[in-house]
């Protein structure tokens, strides 16, 4: 299961990440991302797998209420979005002259 772990400043660091999460262990292959909210400030979000959804639900259930240098993380699982082949609003996208 992969669960999605976001709201957390853009300035922090690895080694405060690391330290915010304690005695959760990461498996190697999770996915750090930063981004911009919409007032344009950074932040980061990581996507964490877990070998099966117990543990997933269980690290949810770990991390759900918790804040992080003044900031509630929100925690839930990760749904991949699928690629969209037919939008039927595309021609909105694009400025016409």
């Amino acid at each position: 299961m992969d669960v999605f772990v976001g709201n957390l400043p853009g300035s922090a660091t690895l080694v405060e990440l690391q330290g915010f999460l304690g005695d959760i262990d990461l498996r190697a292959d999770f996915t750090c991302n930063k981004g911009h909210d919409r007032h344009g400030r950074p932040y980061h979000y990581f996507v964490a797998r877990t070998g099966n959804r117990e543990q997933g639900l269980a690290l949810i259930r770990k991390l759900s209420g918790r804040v992080f240098e003044g900031r509630p993380v929100v925690v839930r699982e990760y749904i991949r979005r699928t690629a969209v082949a037919d939008w039927r609003a595309a021609e909105r996208r694009v400025n016409s002259a």
